[in-house]
């Protein structure tokens, strides 16, 4: 129930806005009708009923009451106090049922923002309601002074009303005091052009003295005005513009001057058709609003739903997107928003609200729990609820709640379409953050079993080189021929090639955990790279593919040197796989405060769109069918390079050979005994 205080200061602002637009009213008075050609209390007086709560209609409707008789007895017509009576209970009336036609058939909060809202105006305020004021005002009239035709009075009175209704009640339901804070200087100042210049054109088409022929058809220049108030500004425009031109027409009409007065019928005869043309002229422009309206929304209600997914798709981490979204949604769509979702426990959870209360919360008693299966609206007396479920893998797992402290009875499809739409996107997001959870689980699982079977076979990959090292000295005391020899080494260099992928998959499981461990030591890099290719010489020699390296002396830098020759091992190896036949070139300097170490082979290249995917784990350019390997050389060259805060990238045309490149910096000395944790790069 709104504060008595608020509902009295209203009644008292009604009442002398009354009297006040009453007494201007009076002077659209033409005899011998009673009422003006353009009552504007009606539209005052429901505009106020529609903008305050039921409780309050009481006071509010004695404040029309009294300001009514107090009109009209200022007024100083010639009636008895019993028809001053009359007409005063037929005005409260026709606004008490204007309001409540309009409260229970299309809403609690009108704004004419949509065409139904338009049509329950127009039909309950500007048709149905003042055919209570006119027969009574006509009737009271007709008792009291008898007049020619009682039919010519009551229809003056009914048009009086209606067109009073269109008119004003727009401008000030549009008007509200909210709506003026949401807009912008500019907003406001583009309408007030607007209205001065529908005003100056209003003038130059009504305030002629007597025009002829052609000027008179220039009444219909005023539709350009209230349609451009309508397609800029919405309802708001389409009203303001067509109060403007209605009093301006009206002013010159009645001192004989427009395009009416040139009409061949009696005064009478000519304001009523001033009241058609004007109620057609208001009525073109709030319809099209509404439209415009309408399609302003549903642009809003789209870029909100991208909105919303980009909110959802930043994270997945859901309890932080989801109250991102439900401040997202209010104030825009409604005044509450609320998620519930599953938890562990098999309770249901409050993850995210927005404009939310214990009042708004209490509106969902005996409706949650249990979870809905399909969405759901209904109306109570403080506002509307509306519950959308939010699936996941064919289950409900959450619940989505928007509420409204209005009442829109023609909005009933767009709420539940828009919570639906919502609770789906929520849905996706859930089911996103489930799939990478399992995703993540099924890579924790995947190391694990990488970093346990690697340690399970480094035991017995140890104790079979070692035989094999036996066996080769057993060979060469007792003077074994060749060909055994041969084939004891060929076995020892599978071992090794064994042991080496062994280490590579121990590698990956310490950059997946962040243990890859960095030993800082003096590295003179022209030894350490010379080093490397003396073990690759013999393989070298077999694949046909001659090592050339040119080596810029002196370079002395504070590197992991066993990290560092695992990655130009990696380099080598993979340029010898690829480029057998060929020479291989390799090619060290100083580059800008860097290290650059080049190694370039002369083999099948690399395709384009692969030049950044053989750096991942577990990928190839190649078919593995022709080329063996697990695809871990270069994604570990690459972590060695960035753990040394360096990179390393590729240039390689196919056909042509590629050229990896080493950068990285000479490294400060660490402390002593000092080893340095590399978390994995991203």
């Amino acid at each position: 129930m709104e504060p008595s205080r608020t509902v009295w200061l209203r009644a008292l602002v009604l009442g002398a806005a009354f009297i006040v637009t009453g007494w201007f009213s009076n002077h659209f008075v033409i005899p011998p009708h009673p009422s003006a050609v353009l009552w504007l209390p009606s539209g005052l007086s429901l505009a106020f009923l529609l903008r305050t709560r039921p409780q309050g209609w009481p006071v509010l409707l004695a404040a029309i009451f009294l300001a009514d008789l107090v009109s009209i007895r200022l007024r100083g017509f010639p009636i008895p106090l019993w028809t001053s009576v009359i007409w005063a209970l037929a005005n409260s009336l026709r606004a008490l049922l204007g309001a409540w036609l309009i409260w229970r058939f299309v809403g609690t909060d009108v704004r004419l923002t949509r065409r139904w809202e338009l049509a329950g105006l127009l039909l309950f305020g500007g048709l149905v309601s003042p055919l209570v004021s006119a027969t009574l005002g006509a009737l009271g009239y007709t008792f009291s002074h008898r007049p020619a035709s009682f039919l010519a009075d009551w229809a003056n009175w009914w048009l009086s009303d209606g067109l009073g209704t269109i008119l004003v009640a727009p401008l000030l339901l549009t008007w509200t005091p909210a709506a003026f804070r949401s807009r912008r200087f500019r907003h406001l100042a583009e309408l007030g052009v607007m209205l001065s210049l529908t005003a100056l054109g209003a003038h130059l088409i009504f305030g002629h003295p007597a025009p002829r022929g052609l000027r008179a058809s220039l009444i219909y220049v005023t539709f350009f005005f209230i349609l451009w108030g309508a397609l800029r500004r919405g309802p708001q425009g389409a009203a303001s513009t067509s109060v403007v031109v209605a009093f301006i027409a009206l002013w010159h009409t009645l001192f004989g001057r427009g395009p009416f007065n040139t009409l061949a019928a009696s005064q009478p005869e000519k304001l009523l058709t001033l009241q058609v043309f004007l109620a057609i002229l208001g009525l073109t422009a709030l319809t099209l609003a509404a439209v415009v309206s309408e399609r302003w929304r549903t642009e809003e209600l789209q870029r909100l739903l991208v909105k919303t997914g980009t909110v959802l798709a930043a994270s997945l981490d859901v309890r932080e997107t989801l109250p991102r979204v439900a401040r997202l949604v209010v104030p825009r769509t409604c005044a509450g928003c609320a998620v519930w979702l599953v938890g562990g426990n098999g309770l249901l959870e409050r993850v995210a609200q927005a404009g939310w209360s214990p009042a708004r919360e209490a509106r969902l008693r005996g409706y949650v729990p249990p979870l809905p299966t399909t969405s759901r609206r209904w109306s109570t007396r403080e506002g509307t609820v509306v519950l959308a479920p939010i699936w996941v893998r064919d289950q409900v797992q959450g619940v989505l709640v928007l509420m409204s402290d209005e009442q829109a009875h023609g909005a009933e499809a767009a709420e539940l379409s828009l919570a639906g739409e919502l609770a789906y996107r929520c849905g996706m997001a859930l089911e996103s953050a489930r799939l990478y959870a399992e995703a993540q689980q099924a890579i924790e699982a995947r190391n694990e079993f990488i970093a346990i079977a690697a340690h399970e076979l480094r035991t017995p990959l140890t104790v079979l080189m070692l035989r094999m090292r036996s066996l080769d000295t057993l060979l060469r005391r007792e003077r074994a021929s060749e060909a055994a020899r041969e084939k004891v080494r060929a076995t020892s260099r599978q071992l090794e090639r064994l042991s080496q992928l062994v280490e590579r998959l121990l590698d990956v499981g310490r950059i997946t955990t962040g243990k890859l461990e960095l030993q800082r030591e003096a590295v003179d890099v022209a030894e350490l790279v010379e080093q490397v290719l003396d073990t690759f010489d013999e393989e070298a020699t077999r694949a046909g593919s001659p090592l050339r390296l040119e080596a810029e002396p002196g370079l002395t830098t504070w590197w992991d040197r066993g990290r560092i020759e695992q990655a130009l091992i990696n380099l080598l190896a993979n340029a010898l796989k690829f480029g057998a036949g060929r020479p291989i070139d390799i090619h060290v300097s100083a580059e800008g405060g860097l290290v650059r170490i080049a190694v370039r082979d002369h083999g099948i290249g690399i395709a384009p769109e692969a030049l950044e995917r053989i750096f991942e784990r577990f990928e190839r350019a190649v078919s593995s069918r022709r080329y063996g390997g697990l695809g871990l050389g270069l994604f570990l060259a690459r972590q060695i390079a960035e753990s040394h805060g360096g990179t390393i990238h590729v240039e390689s045309r196919p056909g042509e050979g590629s050229t990896f490149m080493l950068l990285l910096p000479p490294g400060q000395r660490p402390g002593a005994g000092e080893a340095t944790e590399h978390p994995p790069p991203a």
